[in-house]
């Protein structure tokens, strides 16, 4: 054969395969036309709340009753790991029952590990069992792991959610640093108050300002330091807080308080009818509540809480309660 009917049956071996190819495209294009493809959901980034998750100490079982609290931590742990679009986790406080003894952490260091190894961040704050023993120990405890708590009040900004924690236990700062966190907090929220992109503050301390209680009293300090900024801002929405290991919903000035103290620590029975110290919007109104964890996130123009609730399997969870915070 000719080079010349080589080059021509070349030829049109190439124009047929070229029509071919052309015929697919235009195909392609009349069946996946952007007008035609679903648009992907986008979702917000989902953070997770949990509070007093230490070991039950020996002497606290001498008032209070255990309830398989390792078991309950463990559960709360592999729940949240198995959360879908999980970014964060932020923790209220009381890690540990004692945080000075390096044995404490262990448990809580493995947990730490899968959060890393699942790529979801950790944000703590300190709670009063962290400092325990040996307060200086406990804070070069909590500073080994968490070196970006120092000082121990900071801001995280996830999607447009602006999560500021701040250190409740006043007792352990000393006056120039319970006065340089209140300038920094105030500061901040002015801030986040003018950001475009935040449409939702949460506020996270360790100590309660309002709780039922009857183990632990709200804390006037935190009433009298971090209430009234949180009042008089338009864009918080939430105060969130542990110590009592309860969970409890209020309402003051307008606002959310919630407590989610239920993080595996020893329950603690709560003033209920006419000796409640403020009405608890939430509707199980049940002496102690069983141990739980909070997911937040912005759907819209609304912020949503979803309360987890450990079932007495003390392995699966159900979704319990729901608050939603409509932007202002």
């Amino acid at each position: 054969m000719s080079n010349r009917h080589l080059y021509n049956i070349t030829k049109i071996k190439y124009f047929f395969l070229g029509g071919i190819a052309l015929a697919l495209n235009l195909l392609f294009i009349y069946v996946a036309s952007p007008a035609e493809i679903p648009k992907h959901e986008v979702h917000q980034p989902v953070l997770v709340f949990v509070s007093d998750t230490q070991s039950p100490m020996w002497i606290e079982t001498l008032k209070l009753k255990s309830d398989r609290n390792n078991d309950a931590t463990d559960a709360i742990f592999h729940s949240i790991l198995s959360e879908p679009n999980v970014a964060a986790l932020f923790h209220l406080g009381d890690i540990t029952a004692m945080g000075s003894f390096e044995s404490e952490w262990e448990t809580i260091d493995s947990y730490l590990s899968l959060l890393q190894d699942s790529s979801i961040s950790f944000f703590p704050v300190p709670g009063n069992h962290d400092y325990y023993i040996f307060p200086q120990r406990g804070r070069e405890a909590f500073l080994k792991r968490f070196s970006f708590c120092e000082p121990s009040w900071y801001v995280v900004k996830k999607g447009n959610i602006a999560v500021v924690l701040l250190n409740s236990n006043f007792s352990r700062l000393s006056e120039e640093e319970r006065k340089t966190q209140q300038q920094w907090f105030e500061s901040q929220i002015l801030t986040l108050e003018q950001d475009s992109i935040i449409s939702s503050i949460i506020i996270g301390t360790h100590y309660s300002p309002f709780t039922n209680s009857t183990i632990v009293d709200p804390s006037t300090e935190v009433q009298e330091a971090f209430v009234p900024v949180f009042l008089q801002c338009n864009k918080c929405k939430l105060f969130l807080s542990g110590h009592a290991h309860a969970f409890e919903h209020f309402q003051k000035g307008g606002k959310d308080f919630v407590v989610l103290g239920g993080g595996g620590g020893l329950l603690h029975p709560l003033l209920l009818g006419a000796e409640r110290r403020w009405v608890d919007l939430f509707p199980n109104a049940t002496e102690r509540r069983m141990f739980h964890y909070i997911l937040c996130e912005q759907r819209g123009e609304f912020l949503n809480l979803t309360v987890k609730m450990l079932n007495p399997d003390y392995r699966s969870f159900t979704s319990v309660y729901e608050i939603n915070f409509e932007e202002k």
